[in-house]
C-alpha cells in the first residue's frame, strides 16, 4: 500500500477548516457562558443546563450527518462540499450567538436557546464531514499526525482572535452588548472565509465507496468495536476537563486572579492558545521519537498533576502567577490535541477489520456527539459548583465564592483530566499495530494480551 502525502497547500486548506471550527467551538465553549451569566444575566444553572440540553440534539443529528455524508458520494467526494455549502451560516450563526433580544429574563433566556440551536446545527454540518476528512486525504498515519499538527497550530492561533481579542474588544468599551456582537459579526466573516478556502484546497484522494450497509447493523458493529468505546469515553471526559476550566476562565481572570479589563484579561485568557500552539509543535517531535499513545496518557497525568498545583499556588490577586500556571496547564492539556483526532479514523479502521462493517460515519458522529455532550455536561458541573460556593455576577465576592473560582479551575478539571488517563490505558492501537492490522499481519481481537500490548508501545 503506497503512503499518499500531502501538499503544504493541502495542509494549510486543512488547517483553515479548524480554524473556523475553533473560532465556533472556543465561543460556544470558553465565553458563552460568561456571556450569558455577566452580560445576559442568566443564572449560571440556568446557563449550565442551556449548555446540556441543546447539546443533546446532537445525540440525533451528529450520528444522522455521519451517516449521510458516508452513504452519500458526490463528484468531490463525501465530505468537503458539506464544509462548503454550511460555510456562510455557520458565520452568520456565530454572529447571532453574542446577541440579546427583549426586556425579560424568559424572553432572552428563549433567544439563547434559539441561537445556540442554530449554531450547533451548523456546527454539525461542518464539522462531521471534517473531522472525517482525515481519513481520505491521506492514508498515511505519520502523515495525519503531520496534518492534524498544522491544523492545531493553525487553529489554536486563530482561536487567539477569541481568546484575545474578543475579550480585549468587549472589555475596553463601555457596551459590552455591542462589543461582542460586532466581535462575533467580525469573526463570522473570517470563519466562512476559512471555511471555503478548506474546501476549495483540500482533495479526497482515498477512494472510498458509498455505505449501503443497513444502520441496524452498522449501530451493531459499533458496540463491537471495544477501542471505538474506550476513545468515546476519553473524548467525553476530554472535553469536560476543557470546558469545566474554559466556561470559567474569563470570570476566575477577573474576579479571582485579579485581571483588569482590557489588556490583561486578554493576556491571560490567549494562554490557552498560546500554549496549544506551541503543544501542537511539541508533540510532534515527541510521536517521532515516542509512542502516541503513551505521550497521550502521560499528558494528562502532567495535566491533572498541574490542576492541583495551581489551587495551591495561586492566591487571590496574583495575577502574573496565574498567568504563568494557566499558560502551563494549557500546554500540558494540549500535547494529547493532535494525536487524539489522528486516533478517530484508525479506531474506525480497526472496527471495520475487526467485525466486516464499515460504520465509519457513524462512528464519526458519535464521537462528535461525545465531545459535544462533554461540553455540554461542564456546562452543568460549571453552574453547580458556582451555584454551591454561592457566585453570583452582582454579589459580592466572598472568601467561599473566590475559592469556588480557584476549584473550579484547577481541581475540577484536573479530576477529569486525570481520568481520561486512566479511561486511555485501555487503547492499543498504536501506529505499529495499525500499520500491521493495514498490512494483514495481525488481525483485530476484542483482547489484546499484556505483552502484545507492550511489544506494540
Amino acid at each position: 500500500m503506497s503512503k499518499i502525502r500531502m501538499t503544504t497547500l493541502q495542509k494549510i486548506g486543512f488547517g483553515a477548516g479548524d480554524s473556523a471550527i475553533n473560532l465556533s467551538m472556543i465561543s460556544a465553549g470558553m465565553l458563552i457562558y460568561a456571556f450569558h451569566v455577566q452580560i445576559v444575566g442568566l443564572t449560571p444553572v440556568d446557563a449550565g443546563w442551556l449548555l446540556l440540553l441543546v447539546r443533546c440534539i446532537d445525540a440525533v443529528t451528529d450520528p444522522a450527518m455521519g451517516w449521510m455524508t458516508n452513504r452519500y458520494k458526490t463528484r468531490f467526494g463525501h465530505y468537503r462540499h458539506w464544509i462548503g455549502f454550511a460555510a456562510i451560516p455557520m458565520g452568520v450563526s456565530m454572529y447571532l450567538m453574542f446577541t440579546t433580544v427583549g426586556d425579560t429574563y424568559n424572553v432572552k433566556l428563549a433567544w439563547a436557546y434559539a441561537t445556540y440551536i442554530f449554531n450547533t446545527l451548523m456546527f454539525t454540518m461542518v464539522t462531521i464531514p471534517y473531522i472525517s476528512m482525515i481519513g481520505v486525504i491521506t492514508n498515511d498515519p505519520d502523515e495525519r499526525i503531520t496534518a492534524n499538527s498544522w491544523r492545531f497550530t493553525m487553529a489554536k492561533a486563530a482561536t487567539l482572535l477569541c481568546t484575545s481579542l474578543v475579550p480585549y474588544w468587549v472589555t475596553s468599551h463601555d457596551n459590552q452588548v455591542q462589543g461582542y456582537a460586532t466581535s462575533f459579526m467580525i469573526l463570522g466573516v473570517i470563519g466562512a472565509a476559512c471555511l471555503l478556502f478548506c474546501a476549495y484546497h483540500t482533495k479526497e484522494v482515498v477512494d472510498i465507496e458509498p455505505n449501503k450497509q443497513p444502520v441496524k447493523e452498522q449501530l451493531k458493529s459499533l458496540l463491537r468495536n471495544d477501542q471505538w468505546i474506550v476513545l468515546c469515553a476519553a473524548c467525553i471526559t476530554l472535553m469536560l476537563a476543557f470546558l469545566v476550566r474554559g466556561n470559567i476562565a474569563f470570570i476566575y481572570a477577573t474576579e479571582f486572579a485579579g485581571a483588569s479589563f482590557g489588556l490583561q484579561v486578554s493576556i491571560f485568557l490567549g494562554m490557552w492558545s498560546v500554549g496549544g500552539i506551541l503543544a501542537a509543535m511539541v508533540s510532534k517531535q515527541l510521536t517521532r521519537r515516542y509512542c502516541k499513545i503513551k505521550v497521550f496518557r502521560f499528558s494528562m497525568y502532567a495535566s491533572a498533576l498541574m490542576g492541583v498545583s495551581i489551587y495551591f499556588l495561586v492566591s487571590e490577586g496574583q495575577y502574573i502567577p496565574a498567568v504563568l500556571c494557566y499558560f502551563l496547564y494549557c500546554f500540558l492539556t494540549d500535547l494529547n490535541t493532535p494525536i487524539f483526532w489522528a486516533l478517530i479514523s484508525e479506531v474506525s479502521d480497526y472496527g471495520k477489520k475487526k467485525t466486516g462493517i464499515d460504520a465509519s460515519g457513524i462512528s464519526m458522529g458519535a464521537i462528535s456527539f461525545c465531545q459535544k455532550l462533554g461540553m455540554g455536561l461542564s456546562g452543568i458541573v460549571t453552574g453547580y459548583t458556582l451555584q454551591y460556593f454561592g457566585y453570583s455576577a452582582d454579589a459580592e465576592k466572598t472568601t467561599d465564592v473566590l475559592n469556588g473560582l480557584s476549584l473550579s479551575l484547577s481541581i475540577a478539571p484536573a479530576f477529569f483530566f486525570l481520568l481520561t488517563g486512566l479511561i486511555i490505558k485501555k487503547y492499543f492501537i498504536t501506529t505499529e499495530y495499525y500499520n500491521k492490522m493495514m498490512n494483514g499481519e495481525i488481525q483485530p481481537s476484542k483482547t489484546v494480551s499484556n505483552t502484545t500490548i507492550k511489544s506494540q508501545a
